[in-house]
């Protein structure tokens, strides 16, 4: 069968077989939205998808900031008590005798860094999987078809896995 005997046929829009996940033998044809309501729709679901997206990084700064706020006073103190960095000591530097404790101040404020790095990114993690954030998203085949069964919508996320007991992962 030619691609215009198909479209002739009535395969064209909304009309013939869906991509996997959603041409499912058996189940009910998806229906599609008007283009009004579909544009309505996808208004919805972009609000929705930036609105948790802000959630997520607004959450990825507050974690990484209490993380790494040892990292930064000890580079933060460690520059503005070097004798090179800045000419005048002010008076929060007392407690710094020499230019050799501020640069030991900085050499153990760089060596924090990874791994402080990796235990936020790791906090991070667990907390937005606790907190389900990537089931909030919305794709946008939701705003194109009336009908999309919630198993099928739910089940293209990688946070809908549900992990048990066993399969946990130390970092």
């Amino acid at each position: 069968m030619s691609d215009t005997e198909g479209h002739s046929m009535g395969e064209g829009r909304g009309q013939g077989p869906l991509p996997p996940p959603y041409g499912i033998p058996g189940a009910t044809p998806l229906e599609l939205r008007s283009s009004l309501d579909c544009w309505a729709c996808a208004v919805l679901v972009t609000t929705q998808n930036l609105l948790v997206g802000v959630i997520n990084a607004v959450l990825l700064v507050a974690v990484f900031s209490v993380f790494l706020m040892p990292a930064a006073a000890m580079l933060f103190y460690g520059f503005l008590c070097h004798s090179k960095f800045l000419k005048a000591r002010g008076p929060h530097c007392v407690h710094l005798p020499n230019d050799a404790s501020s640069t030991a101040l900085l050499v153990v404020g760089f060596a924090l860094v990874i791994p402080l790095l990796v235990l936020a990114l790791a906090a991070y993690c667990r907390l937005a999987r606790h907190l389900q954030l990537g089931a909030c998203f919305v794709p946008y085949t939701k705003a194109v078809y009336r009908n999309l069964p919630a198993a099928q919508y739910y089940s293209l996320g990688c946070c809908a896995l549900r992990s048990s007991e066993s399969d946990k992962v130390w970092v």
